[in-house]
């Protein structure tokens, strides 16, 4: 898909007053686990009330660095029965092992880190659109 290219602040209405920046560095509270600094977002801000709208791309890479925070901070005080290995989740969500590396990298299912490989939590919930 196509990123927007926005002309007009969505936010304050104000007319062509959005310009696109590069290299944006935007600093995240995530509930419950901390703050986060995320770099090298892309997104048009507006010069009248600095409200923003990141890129697509940056947005999927925001998504996927607070995953991976979530899950390395998970890792720290999640227990082994919590956790359950990527072919049976794919096998309880009737999915493919990679669509599963793919929602976890996207957010869409938390995960913790034991090492180096990723492993799904068991029990969460997940929404899914019809």
């Amino acid at each position: 898909m196509r990123n927007k290219e926005w002309i007009d602040c969505p936010s304050c209405g104000a007319k062509s007053s959005m310009i696109l920046k590069s290299n944006v560095t935007e600093n995240y509270s995530v509930k419950d686990y901390g703050f986060i600094k995320i770099t090298g977002l892309n997104g048009h801000f507006c010069k009248v009330c600095k409200d923003g709208i990141f890129t697509r791309k940056s947005q999927n890479h925001i998504n996927s660095v607070v995953a991976e925070f979530k899950a390395k901070k998970d890792a720290q005080v999640t227990i082994v029965a919590d956790l359950i290995s990527v072919n049976q989740m794919a096998k309880k969500l009737k999915l493919s092992r990679q669509s599963i590396h793919k929602m976890m990298t996207d957010g869409k299912i938390r995960y913790v880190f034991v090492g180096d490989i990723r492993l799904p939590l068991k029990k969460q919930t997940l929404t899914h659109k019809q």
